[in-house]
């Protein structure tokens, strides 16, 4: 509940002042909401389905992946329509917002841990070579939804930034029912080595000025990064979990998310710097050698 007011809040706030002092607040409120949520939502599944990790992870990699895509699709397909710093997409999720308040007031209650109310994620052994892979396999969602659209509009396609992260993700849910069927262990080194070659590809294509290799590129990370690494480190971590699934997960998001924030912001310094090209390739070395340990520990 706590989650989904602080979203209400978040895309509210943003309607009256679309400036850039209330986007940095909104952004804080969301990044405090989808951490609750992807913990306490993550913790309440495995309560309803205590013997079912792997589905549990397909539910919360599923939902997520397909909410963080068509959102943006969402908003630059109207942007191509209305051009508004506050387009009707906002008003359109603050009442999907209302309504999933009003579901979540009719959810089941679960029995309450005698436990302290905040706790810190937690990193038991064995999650954190998996925390590291979803950083990596997140970091290029940074890219392709920040980085990439600069590369784009040499193609004199600016408003494509949406549709490049959609295609990025969806290429993840629809090969979410393949990695489903594979060992957690075995879906992370799967995805250790599409991300690499996925990521080598869109850099290839963007550095040729071939776009089709772009589009191939994106699509093929995209099924590492929200279809094999995304869900079998989920499954993984949520097995090893137990009864701290809330707190573990947490810790799982926590390794996802500076993954899809901090590569970005350094890849953004550099680029301005030494260029863009050549900051994706030297980025793509680490990133190829980080895999590769990954795959041998896996």
């Amino acid at each position: 509940m706590a989650s989904l007011l602080l979203a209400t809040l978040a895309t509210f706030l943003v309607v009256p002042y679309p400036n850039i002092y209330a986007l940095f607040v909104t952004r804080v409120l969301q990044g405090i909401a989808i951490g609750l949520m992807m913990g306490t939502g993550t913790a309440y599944l495995s309560a309803l389905m205590p013997q079912k990790s792997t589905a549990v992870a397909a539910i919360v990699s599923l939902t997520t992946a397909l909410g963080f895509s068509s959102g943006a699709l969402f908003t630059n397909t109207v942007l191509l329509y209305q051009d508004s710093l506050v387009p009707i997409s906002y008003w359109v999720i603050f009442f999907l917002l209302l309504g999933s308040i009003g579901l979540s007031i009719q959810l089941p209650e679960q029995p309450t841990l005698k436990e302290k109310l905040i706790r810190l994620p937690s990193f038991p052994k064995g999650t954190v070579s998996v925390g590291i892979a979803i950083a990596l396999a997140w970091s290029l969602a940074g890219i392709v939804g920040i980085i990439l659209p600069e590369q784009l509009q040499q193609y004199g396609l600016p408003n494509w930034s949406g549709a490049m992260l959609f295609i990025f993700v969806i290429s993840g849910v629809l090969i979410q029912s393949l990695a489903r069927k594979l060992e957690a262990r075995r879906s992370l080194q799967l995805g250790s080595i599409l991300l690499v070659i996925g990521y080598l590809t869109f850099t290839c294509g963007a550095w040729l000025n071939i776009f089709g290799l772009v589009i191939a590129g994106v699509a093929i990370a995209g099924t590492a990064c929200y279809g094999f690494t995304y869900l079998g480190g989920l499954a993984q971590v949520v097995k090893i979990a137990g009864s701290q699934s809330a707190r573990v997960t947490s810790g799982y998001f926590v390794c996802a998310y500076l993954g899809y924030g901090l590569p970005v912001i350094a890849i953004g310094f550099l680029a301005e710097n030494l260029g863009t090209i050549y900051t994706l390739f030297s980025f793509g070395a680490i990133l190829t050698i980080s895999n590769i340990l990954l795959f041998t520990k896996h």
